[in-house]
């Protein structure tokens, strides 16, 4: 827990530099994942990095999309947060095993669902009572015809 938690101190650095407010999130979501998942599987707050190997990560994996509930893709978008800072840990010195090896995953294929004209147009007229709603609904339309993402916007 304390290298995830230099590499997230490291990153946090790096947002609006290299990298997005959002990924700095996302790995901060997964060292949580990682730190509730170790209290409930060995009833402590943190693990030797010595001791990570193939059934921790394929135990952590079913624990993401069991107890938290992650989809597939998910699931495995948390897992290669984690598997960076083990592989960091590793090229230290800290780790001399790869954990991960062996260890294979599949991303499931989605298909986005699109709005229809008719979908776009209500939401364009729609009224809210709020400035923040309008402001939220202004964005989300603006991605939509300019192909943005969200968050990016």
């Amino acid at each position: 827990m304390e290298a995830f938690q230099l590499h997230n101190k490291q990153m946090k650095v790096l947002v609006g530099h290299q990298i997005a407010p959002a990924t700095l999130t996302r790995y901060k979501t997964a060292y949580d994942h990682v730190r509730n998942f170790i209290r409930w599987k060995y009833v402590k707050d943190d693990l030797d990095v010595k001791e990570l190997d193939y059934d921790f990560i394929s135990q952590f994996v079913f624990w993401l999309k069991t107890e938290r509930h992650c989809r597939n893709n998910t699931a495995i978008k948390y897992l290669g947060n984690f598997k960076k800072v083990v592989l960091e840990c590793k090229q230290k010195g800290l780790l001399t095993n790869d954990p991960f090896l062996g260890f294979r995953t599949k991303r499931d294929e989605v298909t986005p669902v699109v709005l229809t004209k008719d979908e776009l147009t209500r939401i364009t007229h729609k009224q809210f009572d709020t400035e923040k709603l309008i402001h939220v609904r202004d964005i989300f339309l603006f991605s939509c015809y300019t192909g943005l993402a969200y968050s990016d916007v």
